[in-house]
Parts: C-alpha cells; structure tokens; sequence
C-alpha cells in the first residue's frame, strides 16, 4: 500500500516569523564537577561537587554557574577518628533544603576501596553562596561504617515523604543501597526507627555488585530511587573504561521495595536503565534528583569523549509517564522547549542506523544522520509547563534526490511529515525547518520519530507556543524569586521574573493587556522581550489593594514593538509583598469577536483552494495577501484572488490573509 503524505492545513492564527529574536543554535557550557548536587532557593541554584572538598557554585539559570569557596576546608576530627586517618577528600555532597532558613549539605569520607566511612552534614541558614549568611558549620556524623560491615557509609542522599518524615539513602557495593529514617530536628538517625532498610543489590558475577550513589524523590505519591552502576571516574585517557550509568526503580513506600519497568526488584539486580554512554557522552551518572520550581530535573556527571576527556555536569529534566514512570530529558542547554535530537532515547533496528554525527553547522556540534530503517525510532521526552497549541519547529536536511518523510508521533497521535529537499546533507540553514501543528498538555509530553519515505538527517526541535488571548501565568518555564503555591497558583516578590519561552507573538489577538492579580500591594509588573532587562512592552501598576479572596483584573499598557518569536519575561519591582498573578489577557474587550478566527480547516476550502497543477492559489473575492517561507519570511505580498507561484522552489509556505493562515506544498 502507497503511504500518503500529509499537508498541514490550520486557520486559526496569523504566523509572521519573519525576526527571529530567539537564538537556536545551542552550546553545552562544559561545568566541571564530579557527583553533583543541586538545591534551589529563592534567587536561583546552588551546586555543590565532589572536586576540592566540596567547591560550590552559584547560578540564575542552572546554566552559567559562578564559582564559590570550598564547603569544607579540612577533614572533621570525628571522621578522621572512624577511618584512621584514612580520608583524604570529602566525596559526594548532597544538598537539601528542610525547612525556610534550614538547608544542610551532606558529605561523605572514606578510604578509597574500603568500608571505613562516615557520613555527616553542614547546616547554614542560606544556600546561596552569594548571600551574606552563607555559611556551613559542621554536625558532625550521621553514620559510619567499619571493615567488616557489609554496608558501606557513603553517598548520602536524603528526601521527604508525603507524611512529612526524612528518609536518607546511602551505600555501594556489598549490600547496596540502604535507607534510614532521620530525625529533622537532630538531623541523626531517628531514635523511633534503627533499621538500615536494604532497597537495591547487584549480586551477579558480571556486575561485580557495581551499584552506588543513590540518590530518590517522591512523584504523585511513589518514591523512584536513582542509582549508579558499573564503572566510574575513569577520564582522560582511560576514558574508555567508564562504564558508569543510571539505572531507576520505583516503589510504594520510601523503604521500598523498589522495582524496574519490568516488575524486576532492585535488590534482586533490577533497575531500568535511563542513561548510559552515547555518542561523545561516556559515565553519565553519580546523579542527585531534586526538585525545581515546576519540575523534576537530575543533575549528574559524564566525561566529554570528543573535547578534553574530562567530567562535566547535565541538569536534565525528568519526565513523567501518565503511568508514573521516570524518563531522562534533554540536559538543558539554555531552553527548556528545544529538543537536541542526538539526545533522545534511540533505538536502533540496525546497528549503523542513529548515527550521532559531529558538525559546526548543527546546533550543539551534533545531528542524528541514519533515520534510515523500519523500527528505528527516536524517543524525545519532554516536560511543557503550559498546555494549548504549539507548532514544532522541525530542523532537518534533506540532500537527496528526492522528498522524504518522517512519521512524527505526540503523544500517541501519528502524522507523516513531508521533508521537501533542501540541497544538501550535514548542513542546517535556518530556511531547512517545517512546522508541525501540535496539542501538547501540561507535564510529560513524548514525541517519537521514525523514518517514512527516503532520507532526511535532523538536527534539533523547538516547541513554539500559539498564544491567542492567555497566557497562564503558572505556566512559567523558570524564574527567580518566584513560586507555586498549594493551590497552584503562581506567586512573585519583588525584584522577581519569570520566563516565558518561545512565543508566537503575531498569534496574539490583541495588543491590549489585562492582568488578573491578588494579594495586592503597589508596585509595578512588566512584560519584557528576550530576558529580564529587555525592552518593556508593556506596563502594569499594581493597586494598593485588591479584593480579598478573588481576582481583580489590572488593565495595562498596549504591547509596544513586537514580532515574530519572542521569549516573555515578566518582572516584579516596587512591590510590597508576595503578589499572586493569573492569566495574562490579549484581548480587547471592546471589539466584536472575529468569526474567522473560529474558522475549522474545512471551512477554509470555501474561502480559498490550491490548484497543484498549476501551482497556484485562488480566493473566491478579491484578498490581500502575503506569502511566508518556511522560516516565516515574508516573500510575496499582493492584493487579488489569485497567486501565481511557478518560480517558486519547493517547499513549504504559509499563506496569510485576514487573520487565517493556509499552509501549502509546492512540489512532489
């Protein structure tokens, strides 16, 4: 049977991508570290690392990160006292935050090779190097093991339940992985509850009982537990030997037990596997999952086989199933709605198939060329903190002979996606994009892609959001001084932002702007392009009160000086106290709604059709019209009922006219 290819028609926006304000091309920042942890606070992110007694860094953005004094300037006498003398380094910080001014950093000392080990924690009031009440001061041990104990006492990771209670998972090798209750108010093994809990072991020959750094969140009332397997650390030019990995469970109860996908426990050596080497990518583990302000992410260490061999850190998000399982992200690269293809989950049908291709011309050096046979397939998790209409901003190169196509997967719907040549392959101009019309929903979200017809390499996708007349205000994708509340809803202090990603500004229905607010107090919020100190294009002064208990709707100035692509920020300042923000609003109330804008794509067929023989389109009454390439640039603009596009090459093109766009394929 003969596979059809789709041509997308939709009718519901006006598209001019003709600026492109968002930069796409993508550049891994290469931070150094060695088993990572990361907390957030009010004004952004702290990590800690193995390296140099536990060195932090600061950072807004979990991206670029500021480097900060050691945590720890010299070995505690007590863990000195339960090795010998045996510690040289302080390993394996994990960073957690139990209560307001109460966070602590949990450490590790051992003799490298042994069970002689001790666990302990720093407390300080702030977790931001940056503030002046940073400060660690030592608490002393939690935990230690000696010879001849079958646990060993490292790697320490703690969490909350959904009961409130503190649970501390530690241990390699031997026994395992073990979990502990804790007291938070001693931050000691709880006096109601002495048992070491075993929740993961590798007991096979071929593992060599190669499972460490635990490190476990609670999601939607189940505890998944994230561990290391098999060989780690070796970098340089022993960097073929790290065989280090992440492998997951999940389980019912903090003290398990923990079982893989596969219903396989992990004291019995289960574990699904989230990530191992690929490509240029070799030992992604010794990761710590912790929570951000809207999502699930994992940091963890990998060592960069095509640049100085050497360990570096991702912070990727984790992605939920609707069953409640725990997928990898992307590492986030500076946006958090593109997909580098090269790391998604691959399948290979052959073993030459997904070949993750260097070039200067890709986005983050690297592309996927080899989509070539049936059953490969790539798997692109993603997390969407905003639900509505989208259009994915497909990268490829196709240079062939011929069209190709993918077969394109959201979230169990599949399209066929034509992939016009482009002249060459390798090469990723900004004109080698389709756009795919997409529902995407709140949360987890999971593309697949799969060869189709002929041949076409991709590079990267990036997730465009279509915003009518709201822009949820908690559908935020980051921000600084900023949060959720129990009830969901979004709250900002001053000097605060949120950003707001990849917004198709010309699909706004008006430039008028309202906001809906609570908790009132005076002061000003703004939208601004590109990053909290863009250009303000619009404006909201806050009234001294609002009324209790309901919003009230502020209106704004009108939106100045917007186009194309843009990133949202919106910023709080002169504010009095914490302000609740809703929706939004593009949207003037004053003007009758435009019927065409609820216009299906079956409907279009009335107003205009494509005659594909004659490569041309007709109105029924006269129109002005523009004429858009794939990248959004406008090519033709005319008046009449009919465009004539024989010198056109092809491709696809967008069709503006009134409010309504109609999308065509000229060629085979």
């Amino acid at each position: 049977m003969k596979k059809r290819k789709m041509v997308f028609v939709w009718g519901i926006f006006f598209l001019a991508l003709k600026t492109l304000a968002v930069d796409w091309f993508a550049k891994d920042p290469l931070q150094p570290g060695h088993d990572p942890s990361i907390v957030r606070h009010e004004d952004g992110y702290t990590l800690m690392v193995t390296n140099n007694m536990m060195t932090a860094y600061s950072s807004e953005d979990a991206l670029n990160w500021k480097t900060h004094s050691r945590a720890m300037n010299e070995i505690p006498a007590w863990l000195k006292n339960v090795t010998n003398n045996g510690v040289e380094d302080i390993w394996a910080p994990d960073l957690f935050q139990f209560g307001e001014n109460d966070f602590r950093a949990y450490y590790t000392g051992s003799v490298f090779g042994k069970r002689s080990s001790g666990i302990g924690y720093l407390t300080s009031v702030s977790a931001n190097p940056m503030d002046a009440n940073y400060g660690w001061k030592d608490e002393g041990e939690i935990i230690h093991s000696v010879l001849t104990d079958k646990y060993n006492a490292i790697d320490a990771d703690v969490m909350r339940d959904v009961n409130g209670d503190y649970w501390m998972a530690f241990g390699s090798f031997g026994l395992g992985i073990q979990v502990i209750k804790l007291d938070p108010l001693t931050g000691k093994q709880s006096s109601t509850d002495k048992t070491i809990y075993n929740v993961a072991r590798r007991t096979t020959s071929a593992s060599g009982g190669a499972v460490e750094g635990p490190s476990f969140i609670e999601h939607n009332g189940q505890y998944f537990l994230f561990t290391a397997w098999d060989i780690c650390c070796q970098q340089g030019e022993n960097i073929e030997q790290s065989t280090y990995k992440t492998a997951m469970g999940r389980a019912d109860s903090p003290i398990g037990p923990y079982i893989d996908r596969n219903g396989k426990d992990l004291v019995k050596d289960g574990g699904t596997i989230l990530l191992e080497r690929y490509g240029r990518y070799y030992g992604p583990g010794g990761g710590d999952v912790f929570q951000d302000l809207n999502r699930v992410r994992f940091v963890h260490h990998y060592y960069d086989n095509a640049g100085d061999k050497f360990n570096h850190i991702h912070v990727r998000d984790v992605v939920f199933t609707d069953d409640n399982w725990a997928e990898m992200g992307q590492p986030f690269l500076g946006r958090y709605l593109s997909a580098e293809v090269e790391h998604g989950i691959l399948t290979r049908s052959v073993s030459g198939d997904l070949v993750i291709t260097s070039s200067v011309n890709a986005s983050n050096g690297e592309y996927l060329a080899y989509i070539n046979t049936s059953g490969t397939k790539i798997r692109l998790p993603m997390n969407i903190m905003q639900a509505g209409d989208y259009l994915l901003r497909y990268r490829y190169a196709n240079g062939g002979e011929a069209d190709a196509s993918h077969k394109v997967t959201i979230n169990g719907k599949t399209l066929t996606v034509s992939l016009p040549k482009t002249g060459a392959w390798g090469t990723f101009p900004e004109n080698s994009i389709v756009m795919i019309p997409a529902t995407l929903k709140q949360g987890g979200n999971f593309i697949e892609i799969e060869p189709n017809e002929n041949f076409a390499e991709l590079d990267r996708i990036d997730f465009l959001r279509i915003i009518r007349d709201t822009l949820p205000a908690n559908g935020f994708d980051n921000g600084i001084r900023v949060r959720l509340t129990e009830k969901d809803e979004f709250a900002i202090k001053d000097g605060g932002y949120a950003l707001f990603e990849n917004v198709l500004t010309d699909s706004l229905k008006s430039k008028k702007v309202n906001v809906q607010l609570k908790q009132c107090a005076g002061g000003v919020i703004s939208l601004r392009k590109g990053s909290k100190t863009g250009d303000e294009i619009s404006k909201c002064s806050i009234p001294a009160s609002c009324e209790n208990g309901t919003w009230t709707e502020v209106e704004c100035s009108d939106l100045q000086d917007i186009s194309g692509i843009e990133d949202l920020v919106l910023t709080a300042s002169g504010i009095g106290s914490e302000l609740l923000v809703g929706n939004i609003l593009f949207k003037d109330n004053t003007q009758k709604e435009d019927s065409s804008l609820a216009l299906k794509p079956t409907e279009l067929k009335k107003t205009l059709w494509f005659d594909k023989k004659n490569n041309e389109v007709r109105f029924v009454k006269n129109e002005n019209w523009t004429l858009f390439d794939a990248n959004g640039i406008a090519v033709l603009k005319g008046n009449g009922n009919i465009i004539r596009l024989n010198q056109m090459r092809s491709g696809f093109y967008l069709i503006r006219f009134g409010q309504n766009v109609f999308q065509i394929r000229l060629g085979k």
